[in-house]
């Protein structure tokens, strides 16, 4: 993970630098002890909270712009960022300020050393989100879990509502090497009395979510049972129906038009069904327009029609899955991915798709070798070449984009983020949006 953002003075990245060196330690002990030493911030503003697989930034990128289009003041925590650290606390759509994130670091850096605990880098990004969002005093926050759900730092919040998008492999080596048991660990956030949203259609899969709903006296929703949405996809914009027992809406424009965001969309709108149920009112005006306006960077994300350049950030084969059936034609790829990821799976997946695969690497240690690449996963009937160079291959994909070829860029966050910079260095585009 590179960890970047634009005004930090170097003490405080490279401070962040030796946390992400202490990796992945899930658990909830250091992040109770930071919180309840600055008053427990995480108490002090109503929140919803959102986990799964995948899906789970794009719902949380639909209430955030529903609220906001109700005049809400929100609160936003995701991640990881694109380009700059900052992207993970938001408020109103803004990131955090470089002199307000440096105010944060500090004094939490200060706090570690006096009360000597070391958080993970997790740990101490979700501290500062609930520090900053209760000094701000947001109406709301919105909360994306990071891994797992059960320890997960972000799992110290008593929210109106929570919903667990779906559930796919990943993390394997933390949260179990089977469904159930992912979903095991992401049924964690229900918390007793408080309705939970599932967009999981699997059903021997959503019955671990029925039975710790069930356990926990805990109001459940699902997907296909609860309520029911419809996407239709017209050019660069879908037009999406919902029904369920709180409200029907028909023929809403939504500019995120990937298939697989229906399902995202559906959950969001369940989310605030349930918030309408418990005397919150969200005008349905609110809902058409944050539907029509809501952006989620590097999701489906088309960001030039001409060259045609298409981003997403699909890294597990579940992913990689739902990007395929959106894709009409044969496409011209850069591809990277994570070095623990499933990359045989995702080429298997990606062939059908590829008119010509660029095998690179983005920058940084988590990537995968291009050799490591094609040795595991590439199939020989399709065309490809190796550029280890991750700017090279983007200038390579992006003349063949120039001569008419569709473009696009997947495999890891990470890449894609790299290809925002790039992108943003071109002039192609100003800056990201959210």
């Amino acid at each position: 993970m590179d960890v970047y953002s634009n005004g930090l003075p170097k003490e405080d990245i490279d401070f962040l630098k030796t946390l992400v060196l202490h990796g992945v330690k899930l658990g909830l002990e250091n992040i109770n002890t930071l919180l309840q030493h600055v008053g427990s911030p995480h108490e002090k503003f109503p929140s919803i909270h959102i986990g799964g697989t995948n899906g789970k930034g794009s719902t949380v990128a639909y209430i955030d712009r529903i609220f906001r289009e109700q005049g809400i003041r929100t609160g936003k925590f995701t991640s990881p960022h694109l380009i700059d650290l900052a992207e993970r606390f938001q408020i109103n759509g803004i990131p955090i300020s470089p002199e307000e994130l440096h105010e944060q670091i500090t004094f939490f850096r200060s706090l570690i050393e006096k009360i000597k605990i070391l958080p993970t880098f997790f740990e101490f990004c979700t501290t500062i989100a609930f520090h900053w969002f209760a000094q701000q005093k947001v109406d709301w926050a919105i909360i994306e879990v990071g891994m797992g759900g059960r320890l997960d730092s972000t799992n110290v919040i008593k929210p109106e509502v929570c919903a667990i998008t779906n559930i796919g492999l990943e993390h394997t080596q933390y949260l179990g090497n089977t469904l159930e048991k992912i979903a095991w660990e992401k049924a964690g956030i229900i918390k007793e009395n408080i309705p939970v949203v599932i967009g999981e259609k699997k059903q021997d899969v959503a019955n671990v979510f029925y039975q710790r709903a069930k356990d926990l006296s805990a109001p459940l929703w699902q997907i296909e049972k609860d309520f029911h949405v419809h996407w239709e996809r017209k050019q660069e914009e879908a037009i999406l129906t919902y029904q369920s027992p709180v409200r029907e809406i028909k023929k809403a424009h939504s500019r995120l038009n990937a298939l697989y965001q229906c399902d995202n969309a559906g959950v969001a709108i369940g989310v605030i069904d349930w918030l309408a149920k418990k005397g919150i009112s969200i005008q349905e005006q609110s809902i058409l327009q944050g539907l029509a306006n809501v952006r989620w960077p590097g999701r489906f994300d088309l960001v030039s029609q001409s060259p045609w350049l298409l981003l997403d950030s699909a890294h597990n084969p579940d992913g990689i899955q739902r990007l395929a059936e959106n894709l009409d034609e044969k496409v011209t790829v850069v591809f990277s991915v994570a070095d623990d990821k499933d990359v045989r799976n995702i080429i298997q997946i990606l062939v059908p798709c590829v008119e010509e695969l660029i095998i690179t690497q983005f920058y940084g240690k988590r990537a995968m070798p291009v050799e490591k690449i094609r040795e595991i996963g590439l199939q020989k009937n399709i065309p490809f070449y190796i550029e280890p160079d991750f700017y090279s291959a983007l200038e390579q994909g992006w003349q063949k984009a120039k001569q008419g070829h569709k473009l696009l860029v997947t495999g890891s966050i990470y890449a894609i983020g790299q290809t925002y910079e790039w992108l943003i260095k071109k002039r192609i585009i100003d800056k990201i949006e959210f």
